[in-house]
């Protein structure tokens, strides 16, 4: 390949990825509220009567920046907890996901399981990125 072709197929690339990167980063930013969504294994009548009694205390904690509404999952499989963000301003979204997995740990067990922690792990600097890592992916979902 001729030197002009390897830099008009590199700069079709970049270009390529710059693009698809803007979009990505449009499409993450919206204005209106924000929709959450877990499935929990419970029935739904059970579940919905004791969400109007009180909310589990994750959500609680949000309080009313966000809107609970509950609804049977498909194929009977359980509730599934739809948490809307209507103040973005008020409550981060990151904040808001975490506490709906926590209240799905809640509302199936009973009770919030803490993450395993490796058994043998020292402290190194080049550890220090993956530590960081995993704190990010305790309220982003993701690594």
């Amino acid at each position: 390949m001729r030197p002009a072709a390897k830099v008009l197929a590199l700069s079709a690339a970049a270009g390529a990825a710059t693009w698809w990167a803007r979009r990505r980063a449009d499409d993450a930013r919206t204005d209106g509220p924000r929709v959450l969504a877990v499935t929990v294994h419970r029935p739904h009548d059970a579940l919905s009567a004791e969400l109007e009694r009180s909310r589990p205390a994750p959500l609680a904690e949000l309080g009313d920046a966000v809107r609970l509404e509950t609804k049977p999952a498909p194929k009977d499989f359980g509730t599934e907890l739809r948490l809307t963000v209507e103040r973005p301003d008020d409550v981060d979204v990151a904040d808001a996901r975490q506490a709906l997995r926590l209240t799905k740990q809640l509302l199936e067990t009973g009770t919030v399981m803490p993450p395993d922690e490796p058994i043998v792990r020292r402290r190194t600097l080049t550890a220090l990125p993956l530590e960081a890592a995993i704190r990010r992916a305790g309220k982003e979902g993701r690594l």
